[in-house]
């Protein structure tokens, strides 16, 4: 497995979509200074800031770019036409697969420190009071454990959106309006994945909103996502599917003239 980590890890050099990654993630930071302009009479200060953040990432970044990437760098092998060499080697699709997700757990984790980073910088360009090392330390380990949480709640879409090269973007539009479902509030999400990955991390999640969750539900949901996707990843066996390019059939040309 770390040989496997280690060659998607090389790959990554020569993908576009990590930056687009980075730029969406710096995009959460600039959205929650925008939220900071509204004359609502709300106090900003560096903790509600990176809430702000927190919330932003969870239900409308983060859903999108770890299924994105996901999904680019799994059909890839098909679109380089290297996924048929995978029958070549003694190594499973699965765990094949197994490696790309570790990767993109790893990739999750760095752009949490970098949304992090982002908002520390945005935050102190702004002059948000409150900035200390422990509440800069607090807000990385939300953040972090929020995305990771984010990650875990979206595998069931890569596993069965992302594998096919035909339906991963499929897979980024469910995401979306999954993670934007995470939104709302109500007795009922505390039973919602994207929801929870908030209600564990964030311990005023629906305070404003008068709404109180429990964090027991949100630990089972996600317990159960993690075994759904075992399921789905222990169902895809060694051989991939291999989509074969059917030939158009080309039309005779009659020669003018005599």
């Amino acid at each position: 497995m770390g040989k496997i980590v280690k060659m998607e890890f090389i790959k990554l050099k020569r993908y576009s979509v990590v930056k687009a990654g980075i730029i969406m993630t710096s995009l959460s930071a600039l959205l929650s200074l925008f939220y900071s302009t509204a004359d609502d009479g709300k106090t900003w200060t560096f903790e509600y800031f990176m809430r702000q953040v927190l919330i932003n990432n969870c239900t409308l970044f983060f859903p999108i770019i770890i299924t994105l990437i996901a999904g680019y760098i799994i059909t890839r092998e098909y679109t380089n036409d290297t996924i048929k060499n995978i029958l070549t080697i003694p190594l499973s699709y699965r765990r094949l697969l197994a490696g790309k997700l570790m990767i993109l757990l790893l990739l999750t984790i760095f752009f949490s420190f970098f949304s992090d980073l982002i908002g520390l910088t945005v935050s102190a360009a702004a002059g948000f009071p409150g900035i200390s090392v422990g509440s800069v330390c607090s807000s990385l380990l939300q953040i972090t454990g929020a995305n990771v949480l984010v990650y875990i709640a979206v595998l069931p879409i890569i596993l069965i959106m992302s594998c096919s090269p035909n339906n991963f973007l499929g897979g980024v539009a469910i995401a979306f309006v999954y993670g934007y479902f995470g939104t709302f509030e109500g007795t009922l999400l505390n039973w919602y994945p994207i929801k929870a990955s908030m209600i564990l991390m964030d311990p005023e999640c629906g305070v404003e909103n008068g709404m109180s969750y429990h964090p027991l539900p949100a630990i089972f949901i996600l317990l159960a996502i993690i075994g759904c996707s075992i399921l789905l990843l222990a169902k895809k066996g060694r051989k991939p599917q291999i989509l074969v390019a059917t030939k158009k059939k080309r039309k005779t040309v009659r020669k003018r003239g005599w």
